[in-house]
């Protein structure tokens, strides 16, 4: 849950974060280009040392696919809505299966990054990609070095994350 009343540096530096962690891997000087800003200020947004206006905030969102929440909680600190949950009891019950299609997959891991949830995704996926892949969205999952075996993947999933609830 999102602080209340974060002082300005407090948001420099969560966006800061949200922004390294979306431009991982990727080319700043072409992500500042895309955002049609000069690199060095998109390097004040990354480190937190400035902040950017309502319409570059804007483009900066478009551009990542994100919504303005960067602004005020780490990326991954999803807000608990009725479709997520509903989502979870899904996967969890085996109602919804999105091994097989890479980009759903990946998209579902982000939006269940370091939970139980995110385990069993990766355990429907393990025997439908090949091992880049699966070490990719081990990788996005947050669980990094995770052998690509089903019952092992599940095994170390013993207890739920302290963020997911169980119902």
């Amino acid at each position: 849950m999102p602080k209340r009343n974060q002082d300005p540096q407090e948001l420099r530096d969560v966006l800061g974060a949200n922004l390294r962690r979306l431009t991982k891997g990727l080319n700043v000087t072409q992500v500042a280009r895309d955002l049609e800003i000069r690199r060095t200020q998109f390097n004040r947004y990354l480190h937190g040392e400035s902040f950017p206006g309502p319409e570059l905030l804007a483009r900066i969102c478009r551009h990542f696919k994100v919504d303005a929440n960067i602004l005020i909680r780490p990326i991954d600190e999803t807000p608990e809505t009725p479709e997520r949950i509903a989502l979870r009891h899904a996967i969890r019950a085996g109602r919804f299966d999105c091994a097989g299609d890479l980009t759903l997959t990946l998209t579902t891991l982000r939006a269940f990054r370091s939970t139980e949830t995110a385990r069993f995704i990766l355990a429907q996926s393990a025997g439908t990609v090949n091992g880049t892949e699966f070490d990719l969205l081990a990788e996005e999952a947050g669980f990094s070095g995770l052998p690509q075996n089903p019952a092992l993947i599940l095994g170390s999933a013993s207890k739920a994350t302290q963020n997911e609830v169980l119902q």
